[in-house]
């Protein structure tokens, strides 16, 4: 289920134990913040596994931002169903690993930008990729990348 907060109003408000609205919010710094609570639940519970922080690089995004950033058409941050992550001190393959035995439905792993970061939506279907040099590669499961 999506919830649509206002970041003018409910920026600090704590969505869990370690995760705000305000973290959620399109980098465009519209007002409209839409944040589904099962991506919520798995996220935190993933911050819990890790023990550490998770920096979220991007939440929800706007039509007009999503494509200023090359984002898909369809693209779950839209729906405020996926966040981009990463953890200092984690490889990505880690939190990759994690969302592949615990229910996450998008998980692509960029290894081509300064940072290195996972992404993950909670859309219904199963869905792996990794993005080498700005190309989606699909891959079957995580693992295989083993």
């Amino acid at each position: 289920m999506v919830k649509e907060f206002s970041l003018k109003q409910s920026a600090d408000l704590k969505l869990s134990e370690n995760f705000k609205v305000k973290e959620f919010a399109c980098k465009d710094n519209s007002d409209k913040v839409l944040v589904d609570v099962d991506l919520i639940d798995k996220l935190q519970r993933l911050r819990d596994y890790l023990g550490k922080p998770i920096t979220i690089t991007s939440g929800y995004r706007t039509d007009s931002y999503n494509k200023q950033c090359g984002g898909a058409d369809n693209s779950y941050h839209l729906k405020g169903m996926a966040a981009d992550i990463y953890c200092d001190g984690v490889k990505p393959i880690v939190i990759a690993l994690w969302a592949e035995f615990n229910g996450i439905g998008g998980v692509g792993i960029y290894l081509n930008r300064d940072r290195e970061f996972v992404h993950l939506d909670v859309r219904p279907n199963k869905y792996r990729w990794v993005n080498k040099s700005g190309t989606n590669q699909s891959i079957n499961n995580i693992v295989d990348l083993l």
